[in-house]
């Protein structure tokens, strides 16, 4: 166990596109523009010294705002869960089969995935991550509060399957960050969706 890395996970959570706020599903090629604050990157420069920056592929950085110096790996497996044909749809033009479909973690919308494939995929790119990972490293991770919402879950779990108690039990906000330290599957929330 000392031999694992002891690694820190700072996760950002950018903006909700105007649709999503008006009660829309997300639709697949949906790109969240984020103007992320120059104040907050310098709070995290501060703390945190971040080896490596992975932004979702779904989140567009404006480049005028942003002062991190690293190089930023876009990221596909960060995106947003993909939602098939419930995409771009109110939620409250949902029937009430289709809400207790779209919340059930088995459910897979046609041409889409379930809640299950996006936790497996998330999971999957974290434990890959983690295991490259040297000690003492920091990562910095930019996606939609969706996405944050479901790394975190992950982080916390055991297991994909106890990630949607926890995923039932948290908010993370738009323009919000938070943070876990870890070694070998030991987590400790420093901070879960502060805002900024």
């Amino acid at each position: 166990m000392s031999n694992l890395p002891v690694v820190r996970v700072v996760l950002v959570g950018s903006l909700m596109s105007q649709d999503v706020r008006k009660g829309c599903i997300p639709r697949e090629d949906e790109i969240i523009k984020f103007q992320f604050s120059k104040e907050i990157q310098e709070k995290i420069l501060e703390k945190y010294n971040i080896s490596r920056i992975f932004c979702a592929s779904d989140v567009f950085l404006d480049p005028e705002y942003f002062i991190l110096e690293k190089n930023i790996v876009c990221e596909p497996k960060l995106k947003n869960r993909n939602y098939g044909i419930l995409a771009g749809r109110n939620l409250k033009s949902l029937t009430a089969a289709e809400q207790g479909q779209f919340v059930s973690p088995e459910y897979s919308p046609v041409g889409g995935e379930s809640l299950y494939a996006f936790h497996v995929r998330l999971k999957t790119w974290l434990d890959s991550l983690f295991d490259k990972a040297k000690n003492q490293e920091t990562f910095l991770i930019i996606a939609s509060p969706v996405t944050v919402r479901a790394l975190s879950a992950c982080i916390m779990a055991d297991d994909i399957k106890s990630s949607f108690r926890i995923l039932n039990k948290i908010d993370v906000f738009p323009e919000s960050w938070s943070v876990f330290s870890g070694r070998g599957g030991n987590w400790r929330i420093l901070t879960l969706s502060a805002p900024f």
